[in-house]
């Protein structure tokens, strides 16, 4: 392996320990969770992360020097990692805090927006309809209403005439069938016989 490629391995290694105490503080700041610390999905997670990282590096190495291993890139990424957390983390925690409120106040006020433009009057918009199609067959019920009741009335007065006469006249029948009425009348008829008679 020439001098060069030594050279651009170290340099790279270290920028890949760099980016790997970034990356670090990145998971751990969006890691922040209420689950246990030991639970399955913590290790996964962890187990993910430390596979990606892997991967990224010996990427970076094979690109460099074809994946050859030699001790001092190990030394290099240590010191790219013990530089960046001497040199750059708290800049780096700052940016990231900043950017992720950032992220999160533009997100809000996109939501918002969205909610004023779109949400509140498509809302506004359904009520409205759901008003007017309340009242269009509240209107449709009272005017159904109204007319069965315009033909119905009629009948129903029908009926308690119909059904007023078949009583009286159940009641003319009952009293044609009564014993005092046909004695009555059987009497009437002698009365008037008798008096036929006499005017003869």
């Amino acid at each position: 392996m020439s001098l060069t490629i030594q050279f651009y391995t170290m340099l790279s290694m270290v920028a890949a320990g760099t980016w790997l105490g970034a990356s670090i503080d990145t998971y751990r700041r969006f890691a922040r969770q209420p689950r246990p610390k030991w639970s399955w999905m913590t290790i996964f997670n962890d187990f993910l992360f430390w596979l990606i990282q892997g991967l990224l590096i010996f990427y970076v190495l094979l690109k460099v020097n074809e994946g050859e291993m030699r001790f001092y890139i190990f030394l290099a990424l240590l010191c790219g990692y013990a530089a960046y957390q001497a040199l750059f983390q708290q800049i780096y925690l700052r940016s990231l805090e900043t950017c992720i409120q950032a992220s999160i106040a533009i997100y809000r006020f996109v939501r918002a927006l969205i909610i004023s433009i779109f949400i509140n009057p498509i809302k506004w918009l359904l009520k409205l309809l759901y008003s007017l199609v309340i009242m269009v067959i509240s209107l449709i019920i009272s005017i159904f209403t109204f007319i069965i009741k315009i033909i119905f009335k009629p009948l129903s007065w029908l009926g308690r005439i119909v059904y007023k006469l078949s009583r009286l006249d159940r009641l003319v029948n009952s009293i044609k069938k009564s014993k005092w009425v046909k004695k009555a009348v059987a009497l009437w008829k002698y009365i008037r016989t008798r008096g036929n008679k006499g005017d003869d």
